[in-house]
């Protein structure tokens, strides 16, 4: 696998992103990876860096960015949201459609948690299918998505809140996060092209009934379900066991050279 390390305009800041491409000659058919929240563009655990080494084996590049204020992305956390990691997303994906080494009609977008939530939204781009694993599906209902240990109060009282991540850090949240809770849209059941939820069955974080409730009563024939039993929500990667992710990526690579 050959990785290209790059920084992209999106408005007045730049986005990170790492292109990775399968051996031989392109163009490449390309998934967009949206990390989840708080997290960076190798994924929680290394999810998305053992995603992009799976892709890459079966001729699939991929393109893994920094959301606002995450990793290497230095746009301030001030803006921190689900607006700004739209239009990140949008700007990425575009991006994505202008190189020559990538086949711009066959580019899909796969977000895990709240970066699931983000790919959902995204649904009026192009793309030739939508993936996510763990991820906040339930973008019809404002306010849906909820983060536990989020001190909305503290927010409201003096400005910001100290958030404890999963892994132990202390991050700053602002009022916009929490206002952009109430982004909400119904486009996901409007698109057409193929879907595909993937859910680990012991998620701790986001309870799994949020994906198997949209399987079940969106209505749409073109959703596929993955699940993998005894996977949190990391599918284990934080454990550095990556048993389940492998699992995990056995199942979507084969969907994805079918529908990609």
């Amino acid at each position: 696998m050959l990785e290209q390390r790059l920084f992209i305009p999106c408005e007045d800041h730049d986005i990170p992103m790492v292109i990775a491409y399968p051996q031989g000659d392109g163009p490449f058919p390309c998934m967009l990876l949206l990390h989840g929240f708080m997290s960076y563009k190798e994924g929680d655990g290394y999810l998305f860096t053992k995603t992009a080494e799976k892709l890459a084996e079966a001729g699939i590049a991929s393109a893994r960015i920094d959301f606002c204020s995450m990793g290497e992305n230095r746009y301030s956390r001030i803006h921190y949201g689900t607006e700004i990691c739209i239009k990140e997303a949008k700007a990425a994906f575009e991006y994505l459609q202008t190189r020559e080494d990538i086949i711009h009609d066959r580019i899909g977008i796969l977000g895990h948690s709240m970066g699931g939530r983000i790919t959902f939204l995204s649904s009026e781009l192009p793309s030739k299918c939508l993936v996510t694993f763990n991820g906040a599906v339930n973008v019809d209902k404002p306010g849906a998505l909820t983060l536990k240990g989020l001190n909305a109060h503290d927010i409201e009282r003096q400005g910001y809140t100290v958030y404890l991540t999963s892994d132990g850090r202390s991050e700053l949240l602002f009022p916009k996060f929490v206002e952009d809770l109430q982004i909400h849209s119904d486009a996901i059941y409007q698109y057409t092209n193929p879907i595909l939820v993937c859910v680990g069955a012991d998620d701790p974080t986001l309870d799994p009934k949020v994906s198997y409730q949209f399987v079940e009563t969106c209505g749409m024939e073109n959703v596929d379900m993955v699940v993998i039993e005894k996977a949190n929500h990391t599918f284990n990667a934080k454990t550095k066991d990556f048993t389940k992710v492998y699992e995990l990526l056995d199942k979507v690579v084969p969907w994805l050279q079918e529908h990609l």
